[in-house]
Formats: C-alpha cells, structure tokens, sequence
C-alpha cells in the first residue's frame, strides 16, 4: 500500500452501511446469546456463533474482537436493554428513600418488584437473557458474570436495600437490611429458574394477561409481610 493511500482519510460509510453493520452486530449478539447458554463459555465456539449468525467467523472477529469480547458484549448489551426498561421505577425507588417515608418506601419497592416480574417473566427476550446470564453464573468463565454482577445485580440489590431500610428503620448496610433485601428479590429469581417446572405444577400455559396480574399481586403481598415485623427486624440487627 503506497504511503499516500495509508495516510488518505477513510471514506464515510453511507448511513445504509451503518445500519446494515448494527442489524449485523445485533444478530450475532442474539446468536450468541443462545449458543453460549446452549453450550456455555468453554465449549462455545466463534465458529459455531458465526454459523448460528450466518456470518463468516472473520466477520465476527471484525466486530468482537474474540470469544472474551463477543462475551463482554452480551452482557453489556443486557445490561443496556435492563437500564431502559428498569430506569424509571429504579429512579422512582431512588426517590422514594430519599424521603425517608416508610410507605412511600414499601410502595416504590412494590412497583419495582413489578417491574422485575415483567422483564423476568413475560419479556420476549427473557428466556435468552436469563439462560445466558444463568449459565454464566454458573459456570464461572467468561467475564459476562462479572459484569452483569457489578452493572445489575450489585446495584439493584443496593437500591432494594436502601428501600428495606427505610422501611424498616434500618441502616441499608446492616446484615439484617441486605438479608432481607436479597428475600425481597429471591422469589423473582425463583419463579424464572424454574419456569417450566412452577408453570406445569400451576397447570398455566404461561404468566401472560390474568397469570401476570395473579404472581404481581402474590408477590406484593409476600413482600408486605416479610417487611411487617419492624421491631423484631430491629432487635435482631
């Protein structure tokens, strides 16, 4: 290549090249989101993704750079897709400890905890995003665990914790706040984990329309009661 080629400015990409390189980023993303909780970090390969995609490995490459990075990016474009559908009750939630009010507090929770059950349970992509993140979890390899871990998991049982504290009168760090926060959320996990089995021993087809209604409601009620006993929560902290 001449010198004055590899010093030449690189020509702009028409918007239909943009776009076309995001539908292509986009569908390797979904593919692999599939493959790697199919077939966990280890034995996933590009190759197998590529395929999955209907791209060429050099192409995927271009892209994600390698397996570690393609990981990365599943997890992050998650986490992308959670802040925008989670953002609003969360910042509700924020706004709702500051004031310190204790029902205030419990009803923000509530309307947070509806807003989990949505995107855990009925949200198209849900089934992909919670194996992916499941298999992550639980294999331990990849760097996706981690950073679901500390983008999401971590901040969203802070802002739990900050809730339960008010609440219950309580320091969001102490042992009895963060163990009661990590109950709060515990059945949302539950109730996806093991989906398939809850929803046969229910006899439900799904948790759309009424199915919905009737596991939010439960859960509101769970949650009102394992935050009733103030004074007990209190002499145990």
């Amino acid at each position: 290549m001449s010198e004055a080629r590899a010093n030449a400015p690189r020509r702009r990409p028409d918007r239909g090249g943009y776009a076309r390189g995001e539908e292509t980023r986009a569908r390797i993303i979904a593919a692999a989101l599939r493959v790697f909780a199919e077939e966990g970090y280890a034995r996933a390969s590009t190759r197998q993704i590529a395929e999955a995609a209907g791209v060429t490995p050099p192409a995927l490459q271009y892209y994600f750079d390698s397996k570690e990075g393609l990981h990365r990016a599943c997890a992050q474009f998650i986490v992308g897709e959670l802040g925008q559908i989670l953002g609003p009750p969360r910042r509700q939630a924020d706004a709702a400890a500051e004031t310190g009010d204790p029902r205030r507090a419990l009803e923000a929770l509530c309307d947070l905890l509806d807003s989990l059950v949505e995107v855990s349970l009925v949200a198209k992509t849900a089934s992909d995003w919670g194996r992916f993140i499941g298999r992550a979890q639980t294999d331990g390899e990849g760097p996706a665990a981690g950073v679901i871990r500390e983008e999401v998991s971590r901040p969203l049982h802070a802002c739990v914790s900050r809730l339960v504290g008010v609440i219950l009168s309580l320091s969001p760090k102490a042992q009895t706040t963060q163990l009661r926060a990590s109950m709060v959320l515990g059945p949302i996990s539950a109730f996806h984990s093991g989906k398939s089995n809850t929803l046969a021993i229910l006899g439900w087809p799904d948790y759309e329309g009424e199915r919905l209604t009737a596991v939010k409601a439960a859960l509101r009620a769970h949650t009102r009661a394992a935050l009733s006993d103030t004074g007990d929560a209190r002499s145990r902290s």
